[in-house]
C-alpha cells in the first residue's frame, strides 16, 4: 500500500462538494459496475456527512456516513486508477471518526461481497446472509469503534 503525501480528505456536506462526489461516485458505481443513476443518487445524500479524497486536487474517493441511521456508512468508492494505493482506508478512518465525534459506539455497512475482504481487514465483521442490492451481491457489516 502506498500512501500519497498529495493525497488529502475533506468532510462536507452534500452541497458542499456535489459535483466531487458525483463524479467520483457516477465513474465507479454508474459506468463501472453499470447502477442506475437513480438507484445510486438518493434522497439520504442531503442528511449525510460526506468523505472526499483528492490527489492532485483531483477527486478521487468519497464515502458518507448517515448519523440519522445509527451510523450507517455507504457509497465508499475509490476510482479505479488509485486503487490499493490506502485511500479507500483513508476515507473509512475519517467517516469512523465523524462516528466517533458524534458519540456512536458502533458503524455498519452493506459491503459488496467483493469488498468484504477490504472491510475486515479494517476490522469489520459480517452478519447474516448475502443479500441484493442494485443487482449487486452484498453482505451487512458492523464495526465497533
Amino acid at each position: 500500500m502506498t500512501r500519497y503525501p498529495d493525497t488529502r480528505t475533506i468532510r462536507t456536506e452534500y452541497a458542499g462538494a456535489t459535483d466531487d462526489i458525483r463524479r467520483v461516485r457516477d465513474e465507479v458505481f454508474i459506468r463501472e459496475q453499470s447502477v442506475p443513476p437513480e438507484l445510486e443518487f438518493d434522497d439520504r445524500d442531503d442528511a449525510c456527512r460526506h468523505v472526499v479524497a483528492y490527489r492532485d486536487d483531483l477527486p478521487v474517493a468519497t464515502g458518507r456516513i448517515d448519523l440519522e441511521r445509527e451510523g450507517k456508512i455507504g457509497r465508499v468508492a475509490v476510482v479505479s486508477t488509485e486503487r490499493r494505493r490506502g485511500i479507500g482506508r483513508l476515507v473509512m478512518a475519517e467517516l469512523e471518526n465523524v462516528a466517533r465525534e458524534a458519540g456512536l459506539a458502533r458503524v455498519t455497512l452493506h459491503a459488496q461481497v467483493t469488498a468484504a475482504a477490504f472491510y475486515e481487514r479494517l476490522g469489520y465483521a459480517a452478519q447474516g446472509d448475502e443479500f441484493e442490492e442494485a443487482g449487486i451481491p452484498h453482505v451487512a457489516m458492523h464495526k465497533d469503534l
